[in-house]
């Protein structure tokens, strides 16, 4: 829940102000002049300001300005004017307010959806908040208002600068980049044109005074993702953000799904081969150490038959947790196929590789589940590459070990 001061000398305006403020489901504090205002602040917390142009006793734009002296902390605030001209909506957003309503176009749909902007705790505006972000304008006005809005909605990790050289210098990599299209020493499209062969997954939105079609095209040109006309407010800023966090969100998940096995969210048969090829080629390039574990359920067609194909999904999808939660976040597993996994355990030689597939097979043998009477246990082979070797002779050798597990009584590890 919000807390949230009202500033208006209309007693009619502040009370639907009021009614829609806790309609929506935020506590709401109503006073007339700047003077109450700055003085309830002063004692009590505040997440938003929401104020007239007007009061008796001065006006927003010197309420704002008196606000650092009033409160400890950085209070958002949007401005409901009257009138409105682009001049004036600059002059306000010179100052760091994060948006800007006509009274006119005040209604209990328009708060309801800002409000929950403010205190969203879905999916997307999560993964917004923990997204590392860089803004690039040389206006401290903009990196002003832009640090206003994100800090507002939640944004942790956001850093700005001032001249591209510091960017493009500080060896730092982003989720998210919003760049001017007019800086010091390079133009905003060349700026981007740099970052998106650097960071040819990451978000960009360029920002610019200037409009037209020519304009547009060039950033889009450059590599730009989605561009934003200046002076924004808020809703407008975090909506561009959102709708390409989306599809960003979006995109991740097909590559995800692309190279994911759909029951055990482990990498599927071809991506581990894939990085097998990979990961072979540099131990014939470099020499490093390269194990490999092969496992498989043993009995598995038993527990089909005795406890039907749901419970083999469970024993599955239990197994491969078991063996994700036993490795490093530098090894890779994928589901070989049927019941049957590969581990792949780069710059780990023998000894090492035997110690992980032991903890994996008594991880197992310990597993229970929710199916009376239900008990697993898997065998495994272990093989270390050999220089010059190629991925399919491993892979070979460590089959023929797993198979020898499997002569010699399962539940083992043979290397």
């Amino acid at each position: 829940m919000l807390q949230i001061l009202h500033v208006d000398r209309s007693e009619l305006f502040r009370k639907v102000m009021q009614e829609i403020i806790l309609r929506c489901g935020h506590s709401v504090h109503s006073v007339a002049t700047k003077q109450e205002a700055l003085a309830y602040i002063a004692q009590q917390s505040v997440d938003l300001i929401i104020t007239a142009m007007e009061f008796d006793d001065g006006d927003a734009e010197s309420l704002i300005l008196d606000l650092p002296q009033a409160s400890k902390k950085d209070i958002p605030a949007v401005v409901v004017p009257s009138n409105d001209s682009l001049e004036l909506r600059e002059r306000l957003f010179s100052l760091g307010v994060v948006d800007y309503i006509l009274k006119s176009e005040v209604n209990e749909d328009h708060f309801k959806h800002f409000f929950a902007t403010l205190s969203a705790e879905d999916e997307l505006s999560r993964f917004m908040r923990d997204m590392r972000v860089a803004i690039l304008d040389d206006s401290p006005i903009i990196l002003k208002v832009v640090h206003r809005i994100l800090d507002m909605n939640g944004f942790r990790y956001v850093d700005f600068y001032v001249t591209p050289r510091e960017l493009l210098e500080s060896g730092k990599t982003y989720d998210l980049y919003l760049v001017d299209m007019v800086l010091p020493e390079l133009t905003g499209d060349k700026v981007i044109m740099d970052i998106r062969v650097r960071q040819p997954n990451s978000i960009i939105i360029g920002m610019s005074q200037f409009t037209g079609e020519k304009s547009i095209a060039t950033l889009l040109m450059a590599g730009a993702d989605d561009y934003i006309h200046k002076p924004f407010d808020a809703a407008s800023l975090i909506s561009r953000i959102k709708i390409n966090v989306r599809s960003y969100q979006y995109k991740k998940r097909l590559e995800l799904m692309a190279v994911t096995d759909g029951l055990t969210g482990l990498y599927n048969h071809r991506f581990i081969f894939e990085r097998l090829e990979e990961e072979t080629a540099k131990v014939a390039r470099y020499g490093r150490p390269l194990s490999i574990i092969m496992l498989d359920i043993d009995n598995f067609k038993r527990v089909n038959d005795t406890f039907g194909h749901r419970a083999g999904d469970e024993v599955i999808l239990s197994v491969a947790h078991a063996i994700k939660a036993s490795l490093r976040k530098t090894d890779v597993a994928g589901r070989y196929g049927g019941e049957e996994f590969l581990v792949l355990l780069p710059e780990t030689d023998m000894k090492a590789a035997l110690v992980v597939a032991e903890k994996i097979r008594n991880t197992v043998a310990l597993l229970q589940f929710e199916t009376k009477d239900l008990a697993v246990t898997v065998s495994a082979g272990v093989a270390e590459a050999e220089k010059g070797e190629s991925f399919e002779a491993l892979i070979n050798r460590a089959d023929a070990k797993l198979y020898t597990a499997k002569r010699n009584g399962k539940n083992r590890v043979e290397s």
